[in-house]
């Protein structure tokens, strides 16, 4: 993963716009633009303290080198992205996943898809736990009154009365789970996901927008989910290799 990449996953988990993350470091807002845009490297030292300015320690890992997750990026890749998750998932299961997709392209509430499933679309390699699609939406109070008007039904699970890292899953007629994602750990939920977020097309009837995986990075790391932090390594070479 970039330096780069670091620092605004680092700045965007804190809040903080370009300027304010100069003015805490006492280093230009243009040398942080270069920086995170790949223009310039920094040293490992200015990272480090950028991180610091952010609240966040910068952890360092050193491991063999396997390019096994690498490879599968790349042929991830080079498959449409309802063959990514054919490959990933049972048949059935990529119906109700298409379901799922469908249902939000239609929706008149905005929406990003996110978790598992939206890091498949963009080339993820690892297989999704499960099949429920993630979103967080515009405006999540009309997001939930769309859902009920059109009939889906509310799964009560512990995840729904969460604080922090709300999950509310609901079922579709004929097959399909969606689940609303609330007080994401180190977003700002929709606005800020927006920013960086792109269509997928799915099919000719389904485009949805998709998270970038330097967010769905940043909320793997942040969020206090096992399921969540297996996913990194796979986000990690993602961005590697298609956002390099």
């Amino acid at each position: 993963m970039r330096s780069g990449d670091v620092i605004r996953i680092a700045r965007d988990r804190a809040g903080l716009t370009q300027q304010q993350l100069a003015s805490r470091s006492g280093r230009p807002r243009e040398t942080i633009a270069r920086w995170e845009s790949g223009r310039q490297a920094p040293s490992l030292e200015a990272v480090s303290a950028l991180v610091a300015e952010c609240g966040l320690d910068l952890v360092l890992r050193l491991t063999e080198n396997d390019t096994t997750l690498t490879d599968r990026v790349r042929e991830q890749l080079g498959l449409s992205p309802p063959k990514r998750l054919a490959r990933l998932l049972p048949r059935e299961t990529v119906r109700e996943a298409r379901r799922s997709l469908r249902w939000l392209a239609d929706a008149r509430t905005p929406t990003i898809v996110l978790g598992q499933v939206g890091a498949a679309l963009l080339g993820a390699p690892q297989r999704p736990d499960i099949a429920q699609v993630e979103f967080v939406a515009e405006d999540p109070l009309a997001m939930d009154r769309e859902l009920r008007a059109a009939g889906l039904a509310a799964v009560d699970v512990e995840d729904r009365w969460r604080e922090v890292d709300v999950r509310e899953p609901w079922t579709l007629q004929g097959g399909g789970t969606l689940a609303l994602a609330r007080n994401v750990p180190g977003t700002g939920d929709y606005r800020d996901l927006k920013r960086s977020a792109s269509h997928v097309d799915f099919d000719a009837r389904t485009r949805v927008l998709v998270a970038h995986p330097r967010d769905l990075l940043r909320i793997a790391d942040a969020s206090t989910r096992e399921s969540e932090h297996a996913r990194a390594p796979g986000l990690q070479a993602l961005l590697e290799v298609s956002y390099a």
